[in-house]
C-alpha cells in the first residue's frame, strides 16, 4: 500500500519547515518522510527572471511556478510513497500548485501567517544566511510579495485544512496540527 502523502503548502515564511517538523514528532512512531521543494529550484541561470515594477532591478525569481523541476519533485514524490515509509510530506511555496502533484496527495494543507509575520521570518533567516537587511527588503518589496499574491495565496483554494501559524495563533494551530494527525491515523488505522 502507497504511503500517505500530505501536501504543505503557505507562503515564504509562513512555517510550513516547523509544521512538517511538528507533525513528524507528533506522528512518531510512524515513518515519515519529509520532502522540501526548495531542492527542486533550477539552476540560478535556468531560473525565470522577475523585474521589478518601477522597472529598475531585475532577479532570478525563485517564487514563480517555472522556478521548479516538477516532473522531477513528482517522480520522487512517487518513488517516496512506495518506499518502507507510512507517511510522506512534501512542503514548499508551490507544491499545491501543480495538478499532477496535488493528485498524489491525500491531504493538503497550506500554512497561513500575515504579510508581517513572514517578512519579519525571512528578514531573519536570509540575514543569518549572509544576507544584507537591504537585500532582503529590496528583494521582497520588488518580487516576493507580488509572487506571493500571484501563485501561493491562491493555492489556499486547495488545501482541506489551513493552519494559521502567526504569533498569536498558537491555540489554533494546536488545534489544526492534531486534526492533521487524527486524519493520518484515522486513514493509515483502516490501511495498516
Amino acid at each position: 500500500m502507497p504511503a500517505l502523502m500530505i501536501g504543505i503548502g503557505g507562503g515564504s515564511g509562513s512555517g510550513k519547515s516547523a509544521v512538517s517538523e511538528e507533525l513528524r514528532e507528533r506522528l512518531n512512531p510512524l515513518r515519515v518522510e519529509v520532502i522540501n521543494q526548495d531542492r527542486y529550484f533550477l539552476e540560478t541561470e535556468r531560473l525565470p527572471r522577475h523585474t521589478s515594477r518601477d522597472g529598475g532591478r531585475s532577479w532570478p525569481d525563485h517564487n514563480h511556478p517555472d522556478s521548479f523541476d516538477f516532473r522531477s519533485l513528482r517522480a520522487d514524490v512517487r518513488a517516496a510513497q512506495e518506499s518502507e515509509v507510512d507517511v510522506v510530506m512534501v512542503e514548499g511555496i508551490l507544491v499545491l500548485h501543480d495538478p499532477e502533484l496535488r493528485e498524489l496527495m491525500d491531504l493538503k494543507v497550506f500554512v497561513a501567517a500575515n504579510a508581517d509575520e513572514r517578512i519579519v521570518r525571512r528578514i531573519r533567516r536570509n540575514v543569518a544566511r549572509g544576507y544584507s537587511l537591504d537585500e532582503v527588503s529590496e528583494f521582497y518589496l520588488d518580487s516576493v510579495r507580488y509572487r506571493h499574491e500571484e501563485f501561493c495565496e491562491p493555492t489556499r483554494a486547495y488545501a482541506d485544512l489551513v493552519i494559521p501559524a502567526g504569533r498569536d495563533d498558537r491555540v489554533e494551530t494546536e488545534k489544526t496540527l492534531d486534526e492533521v494527525c487524527a486524519r493520518v491515523r484515522s486513514r493509515l488505522g483502516s490501511a495498516r
